[in-house]
C-alpha cells in the first residue's frame, strides 16, 4: 500500500472493538486505494478521519459511533429488526445499524459528520453476522438459509450496501479531503471488473444411462406436458446421439473465451465418493487425460465436496487429487455452496487456499456479505482478518433459471445481469458470474449459452476487465498487502 496516499485515521473506541473497526476501515481504504495510518485516543494532530466517542475536537470527517456497539458484538446478539434505519441515498433505500435517525450527513464550513455508523454497519454485513449467530446457536451445517438473512427480510439483497457506505465516504472526501480522491480503476485501464467461472459438476453429464432415464421420463410425462415431452425426446435423441460430445463442448467454451480475449476459472470436483457416478469423473482415465489436455494452461480451482468446507482432512485429500494431475489450485468453491463462514474460512486458511468464491446465495443473486469487491473475511474468535481473500459470488446461472430459486426467463435474467453490470460500472466495482458447463446445453437450456456470451460482450463494451478469479486475486493482493 506504500504507493497510495497515507490517510490518518484516529480511533477513540473500546479496545475490544478497535480490531473490528480497523478491519472495516482497511476494507474501505483498499477500495479507495488509500493507505490507512491509525492513531488511538482522544486527539491526534493531522487527523483526516475520526471514528469514536463524542469529541470536543473537530476533524475534516467524523463518523458517528454508539458507545454501546462494542458491548453488542461481545454479547453475540442479532440486531433488532425494528432498529434498522433506512435512508434514501442516490435513489436507493440503504439500511443502517447502530445509527442516529434523520439525515445521513451533518455539514459545517470546514468539516462534516456521517451520522450513520457505516463502520459498525459494515462489520455486521462483512462478517455475515446473522449467519454467525444462527450457527453459534446450533444451526446445522450446510447451505445458508437465505430467508433468515437481513437482506431477504428487508429486500436489499441486490444492493451492495457496503459499497454504498464506501461511496458515502467518497462523497465527504470530495468536499473536505479532496487530495484523497482518485480513480479506483482496475488493471489494463479498465473501469470495473467482471470475473468468470465454471463449476464442473459433471465432466460428462450425458452418460448413456442418463440419456435413457431422461427419455423414459419424457415419454411417461407426455400427457402432463406434451409439448415439452416431445421437444425434449426428439431433441435428446438427435443432439445426444448425433451431435453431442462433452469434450468438444468444453473445448468450444474455452476456445471462444480465448477468442474474445477473456479468461475464466474452472472449478473441478476431485472427490470420488458421490452417489452420482457422473460426478466421480476424477478417477476416469479418459476424462483425466481430457482435463489435462483442455485445462493444462487454464486456472483450475477446487470445487470442494460439501464436507470439504467442514473437514480439513477431506479438503487436503481433494486438493492432493488435483495436484496429482499437475494443477496447483489456489481457489476454492464448495459444491452446493455448503459453507460456514467462521469454520470454513479457518479450514481453508490452514490448508493454504489463497481465495474463496463461495459467499453467495443459491436462491437469489446479490450480495451475501453486502459487498461486491474482494475482501478479507474476519475471524471473530481471534478478532483479526483471515489471510484468505473472499471474491464474492454474485450471479449464478442456476439461481436465475431454477424454479426453486428466482425462476426467471431469459429476458428477465439478462435484464437482471445488465442491471448489476451497470451498477459495477457506476461504482467501479466487481461482479462475478458462475456458469455451469451443462447450462451450455442447447436442448435443456436453450438460449442460456447465448446469454453468457452476450453478457461478456456487454461488459467488454462498457470497458470492463473480464477475467478469471485468479487475476482478480492478483489485482487485489497488490492493493491490500
Amino acid at each position: 500500500m506504500d504507493k497510495y496516499p497515507n490517510i490518518n485515521i484516529l480511533l477513540n473506541l473500546d479496545s475490544v472493538f478497535i480490531p473490528k473497526a480497523e478491519f472495516v476501515l482497511r476494507t474501505y481504504c483498499y477500495i479507495l486505494r488509500l493507505n490507512p495510518h491509525f492513531s488511538y485516543g482522544s486527539h491526534f494532530e493531522g487527523t483526516h478521519l475520526y471514528y469514536g466517542k463524542v469529541s470536543r475536537f473537530t476533524y475534516p470527517i467524523s463518523i458517528y459511533h454508539d458507545p454501546e456497539t462494542a458491548a453488542f458484538f461481545e454479547s453475540k446478539e442479532l440486531y433488532p429488526l425494528d432498529k434498522v434505519n433506512f435512508c434514501k441515498y442516490k435513489g436507493e433505500h440503504i439500511p443502517f445499524l447502530f445509527s442516529q435517525g434523520g439525515a445521513i450527513f451533518s455539514f459545517s464550513e470546514d468539516h462534516c459528520q456521517i451520522r450513520k455508523d457505516i463502520i459498525a454497519s459494515g462489520f455486521y454485513f462483512l462478517t455475515c453476522w446473522n449467519e454467525y449467530l444462527l450457527t453459534y446457536h446450533g444451526l446445522p451445517k450446510g447451505r445458508v438459509d437465505f430467508k433468515q438473512s437481513l437482506q431477504y427480510r428487508w429486500s436489499f439483497t441486490e444492493i451492495p450496501v457496503v459499497d454504498v457506505y464506501c461511496q458515502m465516504l467518497i462523497y465527504t472526501m470530495q468536499l473536505f479531503t479532496p487530495e484523497f480522491i482518485r480513480d479506483i480503476g482496475w488493471g489494463d485501464g479498465k473501469y470495473f471488473a467482471l470475473s468468470l467461472s465454471h463449476d464442473i459438476d459433471y465432466w460428462n453429464f450425458w452418460s448413456n444411462k442418463a440419456i435413457r432415464q431422461v427419455l423414459l421420463y419424457n415419454l411417461r410425462s407426455f400427457f402432463v406436458r406434451p409439448f415439452n415431452s416431445v421437444y425434449k425426446s426428439i431433441g435428446h435423441m438427435l443432439h445426444k446421439y448425433l451431435f453431442y460430445n462433452n469434450f468438444r463442448q468444453l473445448r468450444n467454451i474455452a476456445r471462444k473465451e480465448s477468442d474474445m480475449g477473456v479468461s475464466s476459472s474452472w472449478f473441478l470436483l476431485s472427490s470420488a465418493e458421490f452417489e452420482d457416478e457422473r460426478q466421480n469423473y476424477i478417477n476416469d482415465i479418459v476424462y483425466r487425460e481430457q482435463i489435462i489436455d483442455l485445462l493444462g494452461e487454464k486456472e483450475v480451482g477446487l470445487h470442494g465436496s460439501p464436507n470439504s468446507a467442514f473437514n480439513s482432512a477431506i479438503l487436503k485429500q481433494e486438493l492432493e487429487k488435483l495436484r496429482e494431475l499437475g494443477f496447483d489450485p489456489i481457489g476454492f468453491r464448495t459444491h452446493y455452496l455448503n459453507f460456514d463462514y467462521q469454520t470454513s474460512f479457518t479450514i481453508l486458511e490452514d490448508a493454504g487456499i489463497k481465495y474463496d468464491s463461495t459467499l453467495g446465495y443459491w436462491e437469489n443473486i446479490g450480495f451475501r456479505a453486502g459487498i461486491s469487491f474482494p475482501f478479507h473475511p474476519f475471524n471473530i474468535k481471534e478478532n483479526r482478518p483471515f489471510r484468505i481473500l473472499e471474491i464474492p459470488l454474485i450471479i449464478m446461472d442456476t439461481t436465475l433459471h431454477s424454479k426453486k430459486a428466482m425462476n426467471l426467463s431469459l429476458i428477465s435474467s439478462e435484464r437482471a445481469i445488465r442491471r448489476l453490470i451497470d451498477l459495477a460500472a457506476k461504482y467501479q466495482s466487481h461482479l462475478s458470474i458462475l456458469w455451469h458447463n451443462n447450462t451450455f446445453d442447447p436442448v435443456d437450456y436453450p438460449g442460456w449459452s447465448s446469454l453468457y456470451w452476450r453478457t461478456i460482450r456487454y461488459a467488454l463494451k462498457k470497458n470492463g476487465l473480464v477475467c478469471a478469479l485468479s487475476k482478480i486475486y492478483n489485482e487485489w493482493v497488490n492493493i491490500s498487502y
